[in-house]
């Protein structure tokens, strides 16, 4: 017992995250240019400089317990960091702010609140909890991107007092393009700028924030009729983003500049400005919403806005700027005349004190401009809304017919996706077989069939990069699972809804199809290559489809070869890793191999990574 309880004290040591709470940010105002920490927002805010064990400050924050969302964060960019997004959806809180006698000086996982005496009920005082955002249609929308961070950094992200209530569309589309377009900008200015005798490089100082609403507050009162739970935490009306670009050398090449968007779902009208105009625009919001005058200042002297570089930082956001705004997300109208219907129906001013309105299902058909955008937003999806998207249709979708390869076409663009919106979670094994009944515990969650058990998955199906493939936690233990993904076979035919494409105790996935009979399916993987070096077709990825070795096609007109399941450095033809002093390359010879073993073993890859 005390082995088995000193392990539990090393793991949750591990995975510790601190914060400190204090009266200044005299600990991590490195995080702001010039030390001076943004001015004219709320000064009796809670100032916390985000942490994470043995790593340092990460960035700073001002987090509101008026509204309990984050008034803005303050963060400098790491351009080694990964633009992927981490699929770490543990949210954190912070016991000094609802409680600043607490002995637990650091934030701590809301799954673990127990293990250091707390409650939801301390700690729902003055912040927010993942339950305030269930069911209310916003995300929990981060501050300070966790793309924008590594590792520990990444993971200190996922904190409540670095989140707001952001509506979906405009936190998984709207804003994160501009993310990602800041982020390639940045980039590519510190590589443009960098001195290689001196080796000094710029600095870069970002903060972004919010602006709270008056009166638009979540959870909805027709979501919680719990009194002491309903509306206790703002809904932003603006989110706003300032960069601060420091040279090392020459003053000249420094710059500044600024955006803001509205947070709604369409036509958020995220617009550049120079660093004073954002001033001022806040500080109009800021006024109004506290009925008194109050001045923003994010960067002191608006950090060389007097060198006048907007113009050039708004060609390289040209197409985002350019973008008409009806353009990003479209609503066909039988859509949203259901959307409307609903939000009548479930709306307070609908509904009187004895009326009981109960929306039990409802179905969404989306499509999407390529399967990349389908990738990253069904992870989300899985992750953040516990719903999946099945794929229906795919442009350009492999069939073949009497021996030939030919499409199928989709409306959209030139590698449009179909899909249907359903619920992640199901009453099946992680492999997809359906259970006739499952429970699950700390234990495990376990999947009872007529004749065996299965386990099955207590949480989202997600990838697992550094595994190359899926994983779900059944319990407390990670295992493989069968991500639902699509509805299509690989020769395009339609598989029965309730036995989509997954692999169902073999080692390869397929379906039972609408027509009869059964029929193999590309596998979820998004970015395998054959050993030509192209990459395989996203609707045919790289898989045996009953034949002896992993095969693909590479394009519509019928060409295959042989393939891997990843386009990394490190993967092999059929499932082999290559060895790990000797990546794949053409290493004198024409084609691409690499050593698989220490025998000298070799075999044939797909990536390149020996220049």
């Amino acid at each position: 017992m005390f082995v088995l309880g000193l392990l539990t004290c090393l793991v949750l040591r591990a995975f510790i995250a601190q914060a400190k709470v204090a009266d200044n940010f005299n600990e991590c105002k490195g995080f702001f240019y010039k030390d001076k920490e943004p001015g004219g927002m709320d000064q009796n805010a809670k100032k916390i400089c985000q942490e994470y064990e043995h790593g340092g400050s990460y960035y700073a924050t001002l987090y509101s317990v008026t509204h309990r969302i984050a008034l803005y964060s303050a963060y400098t960019f790491d351009p080694q960091c990964s633009s992927t997004t981490g699929s770490f959806n543990n949210w954190h809180v912070e016991p000094q702010i609802s409680d600043p006698k607490s002995k637990t000086k650091m934030m701590v996982l809301e799954k673990d609140l127990s293990k250091y005496d707390l409650t939801e009920d301390v700690i729902k005082k003055y912040q927010a909890m993942s339950s305030d955002y269930s069911d209310t249609g916003y995300d929990r929308g981060h501050l300070n991107p966790n793309s924008f961070n590594c590792d520990e950094g990444r993971k200190a992200t996922f904190t409540l007092t670095n989140a707001a209530p952001m509506d979906p569309c405009f936190n998984r589309i709207y804003w994160k393009d501009w993310e990602k377009d800041l982020r390639k900008f940045l980039k590519q200015q510190l590589d443009s700028d960098y001195d290689k005798k001196s080796k000094d490089t710029s600095t870069i100082y970002i903060v972004t924030g919010t602006v709270p609403a008056e009166n638009l507050r979540i959870p909805q009162k027709e979501i919680s009729k719990d009194p002491k739970n309903c509306e206790r935490v703002t809904v932003p009306t603006h989110i706003w983003t300032a960069v601060c670009y420091k040279h090392p050398s020459d003053d000249k090449k420094s710059f500044s500049f600024g955006y803001m968007g509205e947070n709604r779902p369409a036509e958020p009208d995220i617009s550049m400005m120079s660093v004073s105009n954002l001033n001022k625009r806040l500080s109009k919001l800021y006024s109004e919403l506290s009925g008194t005058p109050q001045s923003v200042k994010i960067f002191v002297d608006d950090c060389f806005e007097d060198n006048n570089k907007l113009n050039k930082v708004q060609k390289a956001f040209k197409k985002l700027i350019d973008l008409p705004r009806n353009q990003r997300v479209q609503i066909t109208s039988d859509a949203q005349n259901i959307l409307g219907a609903v939000k009548r129906a479930t709306s307070s001013d609908s509904l009187s004190s004895t009326s009981n309105v109960k929306v039990r299902k409802v179905e969404g058909e989306l499509v999407l401009d390529s399967m990349i955008t389908y990738l990253t937003m069904s992870e989300e999806m899985k992750s953040l809304d516990e719903s999946a998207c099945l794929i229906t249709n795919a442009k350009p979708l492999s069939k073949i017919v009497h021996g030939e390869l030919k499409k199928r076409q989709v409306s959209g663009g030139s590698d449009a996706v179909e899909c249907l919106l359903v619920p992640e979670k199901q009453k099946t094994a992680a492999d997809g077989s359906q259970c006739l009944s499952v429970s699950d515990s700390s234990g495990g969650c376990k999947c009872t069939l007529v004749d065996k058990t299965k386990p099955c998955c207590s949480s989202p199906c997600l990838y697992q990069h550094k595994l190359k493939g899926y994983r779900c936690n059944s319990g407390q233990t990670l295992i493989e699972c069968s991500p639902r993904y699509s509805l299509v076979s690989a020769h395009g035919h339609r598989c029965k809804d309730d036995h989509p494409c997954a692999t169902y105790g073999e080692d390869y996935y397929w379906c039972n199809t609408v027509s009869g009979g059964w029929d193999y399916c590309s596998p979820p993987l998004w970015r395998s290559k054959a050993i030509n070096g192209k990459l395989c077709l996203s609707n045919h990825a790289c898989a045996k489809y009953g034949s002896r070795k992993p095969w693909c096609y590479t394009d519509d007109k019928g060409n295959y070869a042989k393939c891997c399941t990843s386009d990394d450095c490190f993967s092999a033809e059929n499932g082999q890793t290559c060895r790990s002093d000797h990546p794949c390359g053409k290493h004198g010879k024409d084609y691409l191999w690499c050593y698989t073993d220490n025998k000298n073993n070799w075999d044939y890859c797909c990536t390149d990574c020996s220049q």
